[in-house]
């Protein structure tokens, strides 16, 4: 990518926020899904839910990418969020209009299959977008969003995004069924906290989202590079095996040769040991190079959830044990 990064402007009350539905259908909830949208307009904002992003019924990539194309065209739409992740937001890449995003830039913002979308915009149009929260898993949650998952989002639509990202206390992967049993908050727990590796401080522009899904692109238009990036990854996997084929996958495709630093995820309902496998192979890939690598981070799938803007420029601070982001263009530091 080349061409100047492009920042959507902050948002302001009244602002329509769209809801879009690129992977795969949203389930069947009705409730959850009315909260979310409850929730966006609770917080100011007008909400616009195309015909087909709130249907549980298959639809094919064209329709998927017309809905999107719709969104991104439509200048009086400032925000669209997924409803949900699933699979298959790749295939939406050779039909979406990359120069009406470039002409009038518009946060998008998912995470998991969202991965897809976030690296072919920054890879086509250079607009910055959001690796953050869906409406039916996070700011659907029972009574509200988790508190972190929301300041960390409305922050960024602010224009506030300057400064260390929080350390998350407490976190949660109870699951409850929607329409269901999600009528009560979920239990949270402390679990694995941050672990650092190598010294010192890097800046780059971030780059990531879901590390199968970001494999997926590799060979593609819609690969950026990462050469001189913070790396982010987060997965579903909940064994090594899958997770060390993926990074092989990416290092012998030389992706990974001139990296600043690392950000990895927390798991996702996968045993204990898990976290403890990810950091030993963390350290036998990247311990020798001595760059700040950092694990268990709140991003992806996991509650409550930090958001990251893909392609704005971060620090790796491993001796102060923060991830840092330089001030958003126009952005008034206090």
């Amino acid at each position: 990518m080349t061409q100047k990064l492009l920042y959507p402007s902050p948002l302001r009350p009244g602002d329509t926020v769209a809801i879009a539905s690129p992977s795969s259908q949203p389930p069947p909830t009705p409730a959850r899904f009315r909260r979310g949208v409850a929730f966006l307009r609770a917080s100011g904002f007008e909400v616009r839910v195309p015909e087909g992003a709130a249907r549980p019924e298959p639809r094919s990539p064209a329709q998927r990418a017309e809905e999107l194309n719709a969104l991104l065209i439509d200048s009086s739409v400032r925000a669209i969020i997924a409803s949900i992740g699933g699979y298959n937001s790749n295939a939406l890449l050779p039909m979406l209009d990359f120069d009406a995003l470039r002409r009038d830039p518009k946060f998008l913002v998912g995470y998991s299959d969202i991965t897809a979308l976030h690296l072919g915009i920054l890879s086509r149009a250079g607009v910055v977008s959001l690796h953050g929260p869906t409406l039916l898993p996070e700011l659907a949650e029972f009574p509200a969003p988790q508190p972190v998952s929301e300041q960390e989002l409305l922050r960024f639509f602010s224009g506030a995004w300057a400064g260390p990202l929080p350390h998350v206390p407490a976190w949660t992967d109870e699951f409850l069924q929607w329409d269901q049993d999600d009528v009560r908050p979920r239990t949270k727990t402390s679990g694995p906290e941050q672990r650092w590796l190598g010294a010192g401080s890097v800046s780059g522009p971030l780059i990531g989202g879901n590390l199968e899904t970001l494999e997926a692109l590799l060979g593609t238009a819609y690969f950026p590079s990462l050469n001189g990036a913070i790396l982010f990854w987060e997965t579903c996997n909940t064994s090594l095996g899958p997770i060390e084929r993926s990074l092989d996958h990416l290092e012998q495709a030389g992706t990974l040769d001139d990296l600043a630093g690392v950000v990895v995820g927390r798991t996702f309902r996968a045993p204990p040991e898990l976290s403890a496998e990810i950091e030993k192979a963390m350290v036998r890939r990247h311990g020798g190079s001595g760059m700040p690598v950092v694990l268990n981070v709140d991003i992806g799938h996991t509650d409550p959830m930090l958001t990251l803007p893909i392609g704005h420029q971060a620090s790796l601070d491993a001796d102060a044990r923060e991830l840092v982001l330089a001030p958003r263009p126009g952005e008034e530091l206090r």
